[in-house]
């Protein structure tokens, strides 16, 4: 049970080295002029396109989306991603479409993750603003009235929402803000479809 408890600290310690990462990253990933490729290779045009769209309606294959993503997650967002689609004799027109596809998918997520950035920053004003004013209130009571419970209250809401705000920030729109930028990291990647095809 002991031997088992250390090889998994052992484990933790080695695969949470910021050198053991970049290794993996760099030799994975990134070429000579610091772009990451992205390789995705398919067998044919069905497990590219979902077959359950039609028309103007046609998307790519959620599969697509996940791989690419779960590959570029252990990017930064300051390297360019260049995406390579793989194994499929796919004509001008259906490249087209594909990146196309690609870029309505990602600024799509940005527009829904970029509402909820504005909403979280908003909430964070209005509960600093409160905050703030429920301070001066009490500040105000404390030197010119002598109402101790009422003083005790408005202090507390005064330090329960300026905490709230700190929490807030900490814990929700510093998660959205760098969620936006892996999106829109994604949304300037560069699609390829024949290894020949790179810069």
């Amino acid at each position: 049970m002991n031997n088992i408890k250390k090889e998994v600290r052992n484990k933790i310690k080695e695969y949470s080295k910021e050198s053991y990462f970049n290794n993996y990253v760099n030799s994975e990933f990134i070429t000579t002029n610091g772009d990451a490729n992205i390789f995705i290779k398919l067998d044919n045009k069905s497990s590219l396109f979902d077959d359950r769209s039609i028309d103007n309606q046609i998307s790519l294959e959620n599969s697509v989306y996940e791989y690419l993503d779960d590959k570029s997650s252990v990017l930064n967002n300051d390297v360019q991603v260049n995406y390579y689609i793989l194994g499929l004799n796919l004509n001008n027109e259906e490249k087209e479409l594909v990146k196309n596809l690609f870029g309505e998918h990602y600024a799509i997520e940005l527009y829904k993750i970029q509402k909820e950035y504005k909403r979280s920053r908003y909430k964070i004003l209005k509960l600093l603003l409160f905050g703030f004013f429920a301070l001066l209130i009490y500040l105000l009571l404390l030197h010119s009235f002598n109402i101790p419970l009422l003083e005790e209250v408005v202090a507390f809401i005064a330090s329960l929402t300026i905490w709230e705000a700190f929490d807030c920030y900490i814990y929700d729109f510093v998660d959205i803000k760098k969620e936006r930028e892996n999106i829109t990291q994604k949304l300037l990647a560069d699609i390829y479809f024949d290894k020949k095809e790179d810069r």
